[in-house]
Formats: structure tokens, sequence, C-alpha cells
């Protein structure tokens, strides 16, 4: 498959978020009105909005999940859990969502974190895969890039539109990222409230922890082919 095109089915599956339901309040916190996802309804899965979740004190915290048969491990930075009801896992590909714990449990667990939704896409695994560039995540997300950095693996790309189509009040200036885990292709991006100061004060650094968690809790894969027919290597 083309760089470009495994790249762009990555970038699309946040245009299913695209009816999402957080609110930003007037503190500029996240505030979702019921579950961080309204209106998401996820391919293949039954029960559309009514299997949303909302914050509920009641319910189990999930730090790590697993996706791809358990190739992959999602776990986020600290304070951050997995909504259960964004999760997508196939056979070969997945998608998750990392939200606060304290805001998920409704006040009731978790640490005080920034108001801010992370999301995980798995790509399925590639015979020949490279890590694109930060100018190439921003060609493909139609988005002017605003900075760029590349360090251990992950690249990550500082873009100057297309951050507030996850939820009403986002900031449109936000960070993408991309990896290679074994053969597979994993797309990062976070999302936060305007004026918040989270995407260039930290969008960069919960990016990079999450990378360094799903790196750290995910097995020993085979190492990646590049685009070019040499051996990959993460360094």
């Amino acid at each position: 498959m083309p760089l470009s095109r495994c790249i762009s089915g990555l970038l699309g599956a946040t245009a299913l978020l695209a009816l999402a339901g957080c609110e930003v309040a007037p503190d500029g916190t996240l505030a979702p009105s019921r579950g961080f996802l309204t209106g998401f309804s996820s391919p293949g899965s039954e029960g559309g909005n009514a299997a949303l979740a909302q914050p509920d004190a009641a319910r189990a915290l999930i730090e790590a999940v697993e996706i791809a048969d358990g190739d992959v491990i999602v776990a986020g930075p600290f304070g951050y859990c997995v909504d259960p009801t964004t999760v997508e896992s196939g056979r070969t590909r997945g998608f998750v969502v990392l939200a606060s714990c304290n805001i998920l449990s409704d006040g009731a667990s978790g640490a005080a974190v920034p108001p801010a939704l992370i999301t995980v896409t798995v790509g399925p695994e590639e015979r020949r895969v490279a890590e694109p560039d930060a100018e190439t995540l921003a060609r493909l997300a139609k988005a002017p890039l605003l900075e760029a950095r590349s360090a251990e693996g992950l690249t990550l790309a500082y873009l100057g539109q297309g951050g507030d189509t996850l939820f009403e009040g986002g900031d449109p200036q936000y960070w993408r990222g991309a990896f290679l885990l074994g053969k597979r292709l994993i797309g990062l991006a976070i999302y936060a409230p305007a004026d918040s100061g989270i995407e260039d004060r930290d969008g960069a650094r919960l990016l990079q922890e999450t990378y360094e968690r799903i790196r750290a809790a995910s097995p020993a894969l085979g190492q990646p082919v590049s685009a070019g027919g040499g051996d990959g290597s993460r360094g």
C-alpha cells in the first residue's frame, strides 16, 4: 500500500469524530454533555449514541487496552484513561480515545490533568511501511505546518487548522504524530479547548508520553521494512 494512502487512512479516522459532543465551559475546561463523543457511531458497532459513555463515578477506569489481537497495547500519559465506548479493535487495526481519568470518573478518581482528548489510530501490518515526516502529515491533513519535531522514532507536526473539528470550542491549532510499531503505522493526535494553552505548551509532550507508553507496553514486534526496501530502524 502506498505510504500516502496508509497515512490518509489514519488521518481519516478522525472524520468519525466530527459530531463530537464535548463543550467548552466558561472556565475553559472540557465539559462533555453526554460522554466525550456524542454522535460517534463506530463502523460495525451496535448501539450508536446509546453506547457512548457518560462521566460515571461507579465505572472502573481503564488505563490500557489491547488492540489488533494484542499486538498493540494503547495506554496514555499519567492521568489519562481509555474511554471504553470509543474503542474499535479488529484483527488488523483499531482506534482509541484517551481522556482525563478525572473527567471520565465524574471527579471520583484521577489527578487533575489538562483537559484534552488524545486519539490513537492503529494501522494494519504492512509489508513495506515508512515513518512519515511532518510535512507529509500536514499535507495529508490539508493544514499549514507551524512546527515540526522528530526524535526517537516519533514524528510530530503542529498544525494550523483542524483541531476544532472534534468538539465545539476546540483550538484550531493542534499536534499530530506518527510512529512505527513493528510493521504498523500508529497515528496520534491531541485536541484541546481554544485558549487553554495546552497545544503549544503541553500537546507535544503528551503525545511523546503516549508514544512512550505504547512502545513500552506493547509486545516486541518484528522490525519494519522501509518503503525503500531496507530494514527499518527505530534507534
